[in-house]
């Protein structure tokens, strides 16, 4: 079977950088925002490995009921000796610059959710070109798991206020 093609993200996936610093930074300014987000985002939907890493420590710190600030993040990131790979503590201040006092996120998770099903729907779709040319099992095959993993994204990412997967595709391949 062909590998399965590595997408970097450098080479174009969707992505919104401004809006996931924005989530992160209106935790850090406001723990109960904190809810909000993670009710409809986990730390994959994020597309930087240092936002991914962040919000996981966020959701860590939230779970046994700690408070999240500069100090207590940049704490446990150290603890996990992850500080450094999200850019320090300099990285976690410069979250909050710029940002109202108490932001409403609710756009900007749609924005983050969005492209993150974007993004895995190119990356199943990259796969399945993959296994198709590779030509060692039936286009039946493919086409079937291709099917199950389209139907789990889009059953992942289908809730009140997201596009379809329909809508998804047809806005951004026309």
């Amino acid at each position: 079977m062909a590998a399965i093609p590595n997408l970097a993200f450098d080479s174009g996936l969707p992505a919104n950088v401004d809006a996931e610093k924005t989530i992160l930074g209106a935790i850090l300014l406001d723990n109960t925002a904190h809810a909000e987000a993670a009710e409809k985002l986990e730390s994959n939907d994020f597309s930087l490995d240092s936002h991914r890493r962040i919000f996981q420590r966020m959701t860590e710190l939230m779970n046994s009921q700690r408070a999240v600030d500069i100090v207590t993040l940049a704490n446990e990131l150290a603890r996990f000796k992850e500080i450094e790979s999200i850019g320090g503590v300099a990285y976690l201040a410069s979250l909050t610059e710029g940002l109202p006092r108490r932001p409403v996120i609710e756009e900007y998770i749609r924005i983050v959710k969005d492209k993150s099903l974007l993004r895995k729907l190119m990356l199943i779709c990259s796969a399945a070109i993959a296994r198709a040319a590779d030509q060692g099992e039936s286009a039946l095959g493919v086409l079937d798991e291709t099917e199950a993993k389209l139907l789990e994204v889009s059953e992942q990412g289908l809730t009140q206020g997201f596009q379809s997967l329909d809508q998804i595709v047809q806005n951004s391949f026309g």
